[in-house]
């Protein structure tokens, strides 16, 4: 019976230290998870910022707003709101 007990004992220990290891990995691909929500994140407002610099120099060189707006899949009111036209009065 004795050695039974330490059959049992010694895989309770592996078990143990196998969901050790599994929590260490865990946390390490949370890691790494958190860190490329952030570069998606970063990337994406970048992506952000050049289409309305390219929306704005369109509607600067006189593209009409309708057709910016098709280009760039944003209504005409996004459009006016990202490049306003200057009004000469």
């Amino acid at each position: 019976m004795g050695r039974h007990k330490n059959h049992i004992i010694d895989a309770l220990n592996s078990i143990a230290k196998a969901q050790s290891e599994l929590a260490k990995t865990v946390d390490k691909h949370s890691l790494i998870i958190e860190s490329q929500g952030q570069d998606i994140a970063a990337l994406e407002q970048r992506v952000m910022e050049l289409r309305n610099s390219a929306i704005q120099a369109e509607i600067a060189n006189g593209s009409p707003t309708n057709v910016v707006a098709n280009k760039y899949g944003v209504s005409s009111a996004r459009v006016s709101q990202i490049a306003p036209r200057r009004r000469l009065n």
